[in-house]
């Protein structure tokens, strides 16, 4: 005869958390899941515990949200050495990052719609300002040109994701062609002469395009 006695999986002990390990479990749920998933009910049934014991650990679901962005952050890797020119610089700053916001997706969105500022950023900051420096960018200018830089590369994948991430490039391409199809022919000739490369516009090649144009520009007379 079935057991009909409902069991509940055992609550993990008190105590047997840390904070880190928290926003581990919140960042990997929101990556894997999206963000809007990362809600308190949702992590606390992946740590097997109750709502009120994350509490112990954030003070709230916005500390949760920046200690998620900065524990992301620490998975950037820039390249060692660095270039020694400033454009060279900003080039490999943008596609680290870029990486970075792929491998965790959650970022992006959170960077959009929250002013994380912490330790790691400020770190990370000067660990791109001292070789800029070097090359003869001061700080002053350096920090626009950098902050310029992460909100293009922000942005950039926060509009790369839905298009060419969360599904193949393949599938975008076909929406492309699908949507001039329905289109009375003659009635775009330019926009159907560029078909094919409308499927790429949410691609790498096109990140390219724009990062090597902005860390060129970035990098002309920047005392003016």
């Amino acid at each position: 005869m079935q057991d009909l006695v409902k069991t509940h999986r055992k609550r993990r002990p008190r105590g047997s958390l840390t904070r880190e390990q928290v926003v581990e479990a919140a960042l990997e749920l929101a990556d894997t899941e999206g963000l809007d998933a990362l809600t308190m009910p949702m992590l606390a049934r992946r740590l097997d515990c109750g709502v009120m014991t994350i509490y112990g650990y954030v003070d709230s679901k916005e500390d949760l949200l920046d200690a998620i962005a900065q524990r992301g952050l620490r998975d950037l890797r820039l390249p060692r050495p660095l270039p020694a020119s400033a454009a060279a610089i900003l080039l490999a700053w943008g596609r680290a990052l870029r990486l970075n916001l792929i491998e965790h997706p959650c970022l992006a969105m959170i960077f959009l719609s929250r002013a994380v500022i912490g330790p790691g950023i400020l770190h990370g900051l000067e660990a791109v300002l001292g070789p800029l420096a070097r090359a003869g960018i001061a700080p002053a200018y350096g920090v626009h040109a950098v902050y310029a830089v992460l909100t293009y590369t922000t942005g950039f994948v926060a509009w790369e994701m839905p298009r060419t991430r969360r599904q193949p490039q393949a599938a975008y391409a076909a929406n492309w062609r699908r949507e001039v199809a329905s289109i009375p022919p003659g009635a775009l000739p330019l926009v159907s002469g560029a078909l094919e490369q409308l499927a790429e516009v949410a691609g790498e090649e096109q990140f390219e395009l724009g990062l090597t144009a902005l860390a060129a520009g970035l990098t002309i007379n920047p005392d003016d």
